[in-house]
């Protein structure tokens, strides 16, 4: 087992679907954003928060194709990261990368726990059960998309932005979500991508997906919701005043959307979602106040 195969297990070119959302939690809390009084940032915390979700990602990366594999689902060597259909990493090594990687997230959580439990555990409990119970027993559901929503695009954005609030009331839940929805659509495009590419094998292997499920031109018009869907998002946000002009910069991000696209390529996919959520996150950073 070498350090390559390690990285190469985590698919860190899906990194943009847990560091984005956490950027926007933090911004919006910086900021002031769906509450009254001045923003909130605390620098430690951040990074706590960032490097928890990110292992957590990893670790469910790693987990995934540990399950995918031993229950047949990945049989070809370009099916998963690759690490265990190409021999790079045993079926023992890789569960315990994935494990050690969750429980690096794990301790993140822990050191956060004692001044933001009624934010950490919630959340922290979601993020565990979509890393391990979805590719180990809910993935034949088709509860992917749902539950890569929920946890990545609404869950660490509302996570990033409770624990430097301090708190999280109905509104203030809510007016995140809200905002979070651009990042949650792409955040589900990655998935999406990397589900139509692997339909075929995934309907032989009986695991069922959106992209499984849907015909295939339905599954292309669910991607171009997904990717195209943040843009209009955008737009009308800005009509409305709901989002403050500099957002339209965001828009800057449509040429690689497009591109992604056309070539339903998953690392290029998140490479967009990346672009689009910088612009999106820094237009809200030099945005107003207490919105």
């Amino acid at each position: 087992m070498t350090s390559a195969a390690l990285f190469q297990a985590t698919r860190a070119y899906s990194a943009p679907a847990s560091i984005v959302p956490v950027l926007l939690g933090t911004t919006l809390a910086a900021r002031g954003y769906a509450h009254a009084g001045h923003g909130r940032f605390d620098g430690l915390t951040f990074v706590l928060v960032l490097l928890g979700a990110v292992l957590a990602h990893f670790g469910a990366n790693v987990l995934n194709d540990y399950f995918d594999f031993v229950n047949g689902v990945d049989t070809k060597p370009e099916h998963g990261s690759g690490v265990l259909t190409q021999n790079l990493m045993t079926k023992s090594q890789t569960l315990g990368f994935g494990v050690g990687l969750l429980g690096g997230a794990a301790l993140c959580g822990l050191l956060l726990l004692r001044d933001h439990a009624g934010v950490v555990v919630p959340l922290a409990l979601i993020g565990l059960g979509c890393a391990v119970l979805y590719p180990a027993l809910l993935k034949k559901y088709a509860l992917g998309d749902f539950l890569i929503i929920l946890a990545f695009g609404v869950g660490l954005t509302l996570g990033a932005y409770g624990v430097q609030a301090g708190s999280l009331s109905t509104q203030q839940w809510l007016l995140i979500s809200l905002y979070a929805v651009p990042v949650s659509l792409l955040v589900d495009g990655i998935l999406h991508a990397n589900n139509l590419r692997d339909a075929p094998d995934d309907r032989a292997a009986h695991v069922r997906t959106l992209a499984t499920l849907l015909p295939p031109r339905g599954g292309l018009v669910l991607l171009q919701v997904l990717l195209f869907g943040p843009l209009v998002f955008v737009a009308v946000g800005v009509l409305v005043r709901f989002l403050p002009v500099w957002s339209l910069a965001s828009l800057l991000a449509a040429p690689l959307l497009v591109k992604a696209y056309k070539t339903i390529n998953v690392p290029l996919t998140a490479q967009a979602h990346l672009i689009f959520g910088v612009l999106y996150t820094v237009s809200l950073l030099v945005g107003p106040v207490s919105i």
